[in-house]
């Protein structure tokens, strides 16, 4: 399970967790954690659809889901690669 950005101040915050049934990571709302049908049956329906009954938490995520990576509502934030070598130790990123 992995915690993801808020989109904005009222925003859903995104959780990955990933599905024991088809071991990828899946892309949950927060609201959806939180849902009573979701706290009474311990599965929770991602971006996708697909109903997730999570692997255990402490487990490592599993390959993400396309669809869900598609349709996940927070804004992706990329860092700069750094330069290889003793370029990039001269040379700011």
């Amino acid at each position: 399970m992995s915690a993801g950005k808020a989109h904005e101040a009222d925003g859903p915050e995104v959780l990955t967790l990933t599905s024991v049934i088809d071991r990828l990571a899946h892309k949950v709302t927060d609201v959806e954690l939180c849902a009573p049908h979701a706290t009474r049956t311990g599965r929770y329906e991602a971006l996708c659809g697909h109903l997730v009954s999570p692997a255990p938490l402490v487990a490592a995520d599993g390959t993400p889901c396309r669809r869900c990576v598609e349709l996940d509502p927070t804004p992706t934030v990329t860092t700069p690669r750094r330069r290889g070598g003793w370029l990039g130790r001269l040379l700011p990123a």
